[in-house]
């Protein structure tokens, strides 16, 4: 629940170890290029920490040791897997790269890292295609046959394939990661998508897109759920299409190609370079290079949910409650839960497992627990029939896919009625303050009852029977015995009665 070091910036900044003579700076090639990744093959530049990267193409630019974008293979320690894209490095006045530690804003194979001696190739007929060390292919833009003349990494980091009028035939730009440089824009229907963790670039569960309205952040379900969005207040006219670009110290919503929403974020501006990243932790963060200390700081938090940290869908893990910097299971306090078991060392905040997975074979043992002041984060899908917390939890407890419900009450609302959310995957809940929020709310978790706990339950439904049974029976049979000599003492009353006639 801390800060999230940055890929490749946990590395303690430092001076390169080790640079091969890079001349000036090399921001095209030509078809019929290859190179392969190897120190004998290419520039390279290798950290203290084993952090390496070795550019094959470098847009340097002209300011005094400013910050240039590069093209070609990077790695982190233990150095041994690759990846190719595009990274920000630092370049001294003869272009050569320096210290500084750079961030990668662009991967090609972000879930199939190559090894060394693998290729990256623009064919003669235009195609750019990554092959790793074994002549396997491993990704390609899907230029080939479109005219292109050409490749060139510009000033604003996009990597572009062009054809003989400089027109763009393909671009990193269209295909983004999780990262948007100045200049970058985010067109309707395109996203970023985090990485797994600050070393693995490998795409993780949450994302941000852009819709008709602006950019919406999710966490993969089915169906997704939603944590935060930057949208317009204006309604939508005409068919064009809408954009989120990142300008200088802004983030800029645009329903049409001139109107800037109101609803976009400003920041300060600053001449040094930026960049804004996804992180892992479903954080939306802006950086920006601090020249002094040659690092790389969250100068801004572009998402901040209502309930802060704990608003975010992660970070407490699945089923993980957030309390301030806190992380606990539900009723892991309570002794006699036995529901769920914290993943790995708790202080990890990996979050939290059910012991018995829910079966829908068996919905029988399907029992919902209590967790009062707890609320969740997506609230866009109501049940609607559903107005009381009775109602809530039936509605759950009859549809196996649900997994659990919130009900909340709002303050302005009387009586019992409420709103009822459905949660069909349970990310992180959190526990709220009532004079924090407008609303109260209980969050009702499916459990799955474990065969000796229906067993015990099963034993509790016998003894109860066997109880009742044991003191009715004995009942009955006295009142039967006091009915039958009731009856035989009124004959025999009455046939004395006729004899004395």
């Amino acid at each position: 629940m801390g800060s999230v070091s940055l890929f490749f910036l946990v590395l303690a900044t430092a001076a390169p170890l080790f640079s091969a003579a890079q001349g000036s700076g090399y921001p095209t090639a030509n078809l019929s290029t290859m190179w392969i990744n190897n120190d004998a093959s290419l520039p390279h530049i290798h950290y203290e920490g084993g952090l390496a990267v070795r550019p094959i193409l470098l847009r340097s630019q002209s300011k005094y040791y400013s910050q240039s974008f590069a093209t070609g293979f990077f790695c982190a320690p233990p150095c041994d897997m690759f990846y190719f894209g595009v990274f920000i490095v630092k370049t001294d006045p003869d272009t050569r790269i320096i210290g500084g530690n750079p961030p990668v804003v662009w991967s090609a194979n972000r879930a199939r890292p190559v090894r060394e001696n693998a290729t990256v190739e623009l064919t003669s007929d235009g195609e750019l295609v990554l092959r790793d060390a074994d002549g396997s292919l491993v990704w390609s833009a899907g230029s080939s046959g479109r005219s292109v003349a050409g490749m060139v990494i510009t000033n604003i980091g996009n990597l572009v394939l062009f054809d003989l009028m400089n027109a763009t035939i393909w671009q990193s730009f269209d295909h983004p990661t999780d990262v948007l440089v100045p200049g970058q824009s985010l067109r309707e229907g395109m996203r970023l998508t985090a990485s797994t963790s600050a070393t693995n670039l490998t795409e993780s569960q949450l994302h941000a897109i852009v819709r008709s309205d602006g950019l919406y952040a999710y966490v993969a379900s089915a169906p997704p759920q939603f944590y935060y969005m930057l949208t317009s207040n204006e309604d939508k006219t005409g068919n064009e299409t809408t954009k989120v670009t990142f300008m200088n110290s802004s983030l800029c919503i645009f329903l049409n190609s001139t109107f800037k929403d109101p609803n976009s974020k400003s920041w300060p501006t600053t001449r040094s370079t930026q960049f804004i990243r996804l992180e892992y932790d479903g954080h939306l963060r802006m950086h920006e290079w601090d020249m002094a200390e040659e690092t790389w700081p969250v100068v801004e938090e572009v998402i901040k949910p209502d309930n802060g940290d704990c608003g975010f869908p992660t970070v407490c893990g699945e089923y993980g409650i957030c309390a301030g910097r806190k992380c606990t299971c539900p009723l892991q306090d309570n002794n006699s839960s036995g529901y769920f078991k914290p993943i790995g060392d708790p202080k990890d905040s990996l979050g939290c497992t059910p012991l018995t997975p829910i079966s829908c074979q068996e919905m029988q043992r399907h029992q919902l627990i209590t967790l009062d002041e707890v609320s969740y984060f997506d609230v866009n899908y109501p049940v609607e029939s559903a107005t009381t917390p009775d109602h809530c939890k039936q509605a759950c407890l009859k549809n196996c896919s649900c997994r659990a419900v919130n009900f909340r009450q709002y303050f302005e609302q009387t009586g019992t009625d409420g709103h009822c959310f459905w949660v069909t995957k349970v990310f992180s809940l959190q526990s709220i303050k009532l004079e924090s929020v407008n609303y109260k709310s209980s969050v009702f978790i499916k459990v799955q009852l474990g065969p000796s706990k229906s067993a015990a339950a099963s034993a509790r439904s016998a003894n109860n029977s066997n109880l009742i049974l044991g003191t009715t029976i004995p009942a009955i049979i006295i009142v039967v015995l006091l009915a039958i000599a009731v009856t035989l003492y009124l004959q025999k009353k009455e046939s004395i009665l006729c004899q004395e006639r």
